[in-house]
């Protein structure tokens, strides 16, 4: 009898201390690695040290992959990671295979910058317990306002995104449709404009499937005006000009139809590399969104989740409006976030 009370004393012991007590590793994993990802691991990591006993694990595709992305996943509930804070980069996939993995594993799921589709959120209404970061459908809002002031009689526009089935982006670029058009659409990502005042879309959205030298290239034959002409480039996102150096070099040639706005170029993100090339003229508006926000808060509230107190189930994180006239700052509010806690 002594026996069984002693190690029901020491059985109670390591289940308050397991959850209490002991070191706790949060998992965050963005689509890929890349300037606009990699301040999320800023954000996890500074976070994690203010905490005791708090590891952030910073961990995904070198290029974007949704198998690779899962396979890393899988990697981290095999390990033991006590919560995941995740950039959806395919819906379906990822809630038919890891990250049911980690919900019958009883790790807790978050998702961060890019959330599931709306129609996996119905279907699995459980699966992830809360979103942090932008709200994308807005963010595409203001991608579209900022072109507005740029050229308010309208024109002939190009988007540029990353991969059709990408949920974040599609509804970004109904934002941007809305914004032009001023209409409502029923489903992501709208329907493409065709003269709806004073705006046409002259072809459908360039897909870059994430690829850095892709994007580049597309937005290129955008500037030489060959084989499809528009005067007005939308990216939703950064990736042309993750690439400084290929950015620069591309984008030289054409300074003077940017200068005479010929092209008018409104990009998305506003990393220190992209508000130099922005004081430089390079595009016209960058809009920015907080991905060092999204990892801080990731740990955050993976923690409120694990010690079962209150969290919050959607976290919008800021957005920021960039212009060459501004970009002093820009620049110093980009410091200043980033010497933040």
């Amino acid at each position: 009898m002594a026996r069984l009370l002693i190690m029901f004393i020491a059985l109670t012991i390591f289940t308050v201390f397991s959850v209490s007590g002991k070191d706790l590793r949060f998992a965050v994993v963005p689509k890929f690695y890349s300037v606009f990802f990699d301040q999320s691991k800023s954000g996890c990591q500074d976070a994690a040290s203010q905490i005791e006993g708090i590891e952030c694990v910073y961990r995904g595709p070198e290029k974007a992959s949704v198998r690779i992305q899962d396979q890393i996943i899988e990697q981290l509930i095999n390990e033991g990671i006590d919560g995941i804070a995740v950039a959806v980069t395919h819906s379906k996939f990822l809630a038919e295979h890891s990250l049911q993995k980690a919900k019958k594993a009883g790790i807790p799921v978050i998702t961060y910058d890019s959330d599931f589709n709306a129609p996996t959120l119905e279907k699995y209404k459980d699966l992830r317990l809360a979103y942090i970061g932008t709200d994308n459908f807005e963010f595409g809002r203001a991608l579209g306002e900022e072109l507005k002031k740029l050229r308010p009689n309208g024109g002939t526009l190009i988007i540029q995104t990353g991969r059709p089935d990408s949920p974040n982006l599609n509804l970004r670029i109904m934002g941007v449709r809305t914004a032009l058009s001023g209409k409502t659409y029923d489903t992501p990502p709208g329907k493409s404009l065709q003269n709806d005042r004073g705006w046409t879309e002259v072809r459908e959205p360039f897909f870059n499937f994430d690829q850095l030298t892709r994007a580049v290239k597309q937005m290129e034959s955008v500037m030489k005006g060959k084989p499809i002409q528009a005067d007005s480039f939308i990216a939703v996102g950064g990736w042309p000009q993750n690439d400084e150096d290929l950015y620069r070099k591309m984008i030289a040639p054409y300074k003077g139809k940017i200068d005479r706005k010929e092209m008018v170029i409104v990009i998305s993100n506003t990393s220190p590399p992209q508000l130099a090339m922005l004081q430089d003229h390079l595009a016209h508006a960058n809009v920015g969104q907080s991905p060092y926000e999204m990892g801080r808060q990731a740990i955050f509230t993976l923690l409120k989740i694990v010690k079962k107190q209150k969290y919050e189930e959607v976290i919008n994180t800021p957005v920021k409006f960039c212009t060459p006239e501004n970009y002093y700052t820009c620049t110093k509010d980009l410091q200043m976030n980033s010497l933040k806690n």
